[in-house]
């Protein structure tokens, strides 16, 4: 039986030329990279996107380690990149079997095999059976029929296997393998934009969402969760290498909210010198929990409010409401945590009064930080069906461009337009003393040099925007 020996490579992200807010290990890959050092196979991580590597000299490094497979997330903003990436695999690695998996690829893993022709295999949903399976395939020890998730071609045709149900116990698929990364921790590459220390890292302590709001790129809704054991274990082993701030990456941290005060509880109790961000829902937040979440040393909570207009948030099946986002923020900033907020611009039901609205709100409330983005219609899910229902679909997610499609709203001239009231908004509210003081002194007074020179390039895009509106898409701080 050949021994397999496995490159799992990290991609760079569409920012991967500018300042990031944040750049985080890849966690996904290494938790298949775990299963598959259990299994006996060899296994190199690249991350691409950290080293900010150019395509030729990420396929170079690939080309040196000769592996038997190539495997690589696929996620939506990144399609055509990924492609490219793909062709010139191929091309330096003829005898290289590639796989794909990742939130795109797992939505539409018969399209995606077509779109790819340099690539042999889709891996649909987690995969750290299913890779194991797919190395065994390729040694010869079992048949690709054998192989959960897998898309792949057969007799000119595209063949598919049986996703394999998720586990309701996370704590088998073990830890990630961070020591095959240990050299970019040391190197500092891993941070947060807020935060000035590095490295920093994360922690996965859940895996899927039951919610299912309507522009959510996650279709996996079947939630299951580590024991709190399994995660105290997880952050000691963090901290004991040298790591001092952890952010708990979970989409739904708070959905079972007496595990998460039992897990804030343990921290507290272990004494450690750690401090965390989490995400959460608004409709969870009281004042015991951020309490406890203070002294747990939870430094911020991040919130997807997405719009200070109910009828909106109906139509985007938030099950939230203004009112909810509100005493979220209220509560959050008076415990002395910091308060980020993300919210979507141009859902269908939108007009400009609700996004009027939506300014409004966050002008009044100020959190500490408000990331406002472009709605963006992925594929699979409900707003994008809905668009495309309407006819106001404009555009589609192409292997050949960079160009994102977009929702034009009945009132929205064209991209220009929406884009200008994306860009004005960030404007509106950054561009005022409260926002201008805080990042000042977040940046000078704790010496944070990557925030301040982040703000400066955010600056000059609002104002190359306002020289020449739509010419590039913004950002937000």
């Amino acid at each position: 039986m050949k021994p397999q020996t496995v490159l799992l490579i990290n991609p760079c992200a569409t920012y991967s030329n500018e300042i990031a807010q944040k750049c985080y290990p890849p966690l996904n890959l290494l938790y298949l990279a775990r299963a598959l050092l259990r299994a006996g196979v060899q296994v190199h991580v690249l991350d691409a996107n950290a080293l900010a590597l150019p395509r030729d000299q990420t396929v170079a490094l690939a080309r040196q380690l000769r592996p038997d497979l190539v495997g690589i997330p696929l996620y939506t903003e990144i399609l055509s990149s990924v492609h490219r990436l793909a062709q010139s695999l191929r091309e330096a690695l003829p005898e290289t079997r590639l796989v794909l998996g990742g939130a795109h690829a797992s939505a539409l893993p018969r399209e995606t095999l077509d779109q790819f022709p340099a690539v042999d295999f889709i891996l649909a949903g987690p995969a750290e059976r299913s890779i194991v399976q797919l190395s065994e395939a390729l040694s010869g020890a079992r048949g690709l029929v054998d192989v959960e998730g897998l898309t792949y071609r057969a007799d000119g045709a595209i063949a598919q296997t049986a996703l394999a149900a998720p586990g309701r116990q996370l704590d088998d698929v073990g830890t990630p393998a961070r020591e095959l990364v240990q050299k970019l921790y040391d190197r500092g590459l891993y941070y947060t934009l807020l935060v000035r220390t590095r490295p920093v890292d994360t922690l996965v302590t859940s895996r899927g969402c039951p919610f299912a709001c309507t522009f959510c790129y996650n279709q996996d809704h079947a939630y299951r969760h580590h024991s709190v054991d399994h995660v105290m274990d997880e952050i000691l082993s963090i901290h004991g290498r040298g790591v001092r701030d952890i952010e708990i990456v979970d989409d739904t941290f708070t959905f079972h909210r007496e595990r998460a005060l039992e897990i804030l509880g343990r921290i507290i109790k272990e004494r450690l010198p750690l401090s965390f961000r989490i995400k959460s829902r608004v409709d969870v937040i009281d004042p015991e929990f951020v309490r406890t979440a203070r002294r747990a040393g939870v430094y911020m909570i991040s919130y997807g409010m997405e719009s200070a207009d109910d009828e909106i948030l109906r139509r985007m099946n938030k099950r939230t409401t203004v009112e909810q986002n509100e005493r979220a923020a209220r509560l959050t900033m008076e415990a002395g945590i910091a308060c980020h907020t993300s919210w979507i611009i141009g859902h269908p039901g939108e007009t400009p009064e609700s996004i009027a609205r939506t300014i409004d709100f966050i002008v009044k409330v100020k959190p500490t930080t408000a990331q406002i983005g472009l709605l963006r219609p992925y594929p699979q899910t409900t707003v994008y069906r809905e668009a495309k229902d309407l006819g106001w679909l404009r555009g589609e997610w192409r292997v050949d461009s960079d160009e994102y499609p977009w929702v034009q709203l009945p009132w929205v001239r064209d991209r220009t337009h929406i884009e200008g009231i994306v860009q004005r908004a960030v404007r509106q509210i950054y561009f005022r003393p409260h926002y201008l003081r805080q990042f000042a002194t977040m940046a000078i007074v704790n010496v944070n040099t990557t925030l301040a020179r982040y703000a400066m390039q955010e600056a000059r895009k609002a104002v190359m925007n306002l020289v020449r509106p739509g010419a590039k898409r913004s950002g937000s701080l």
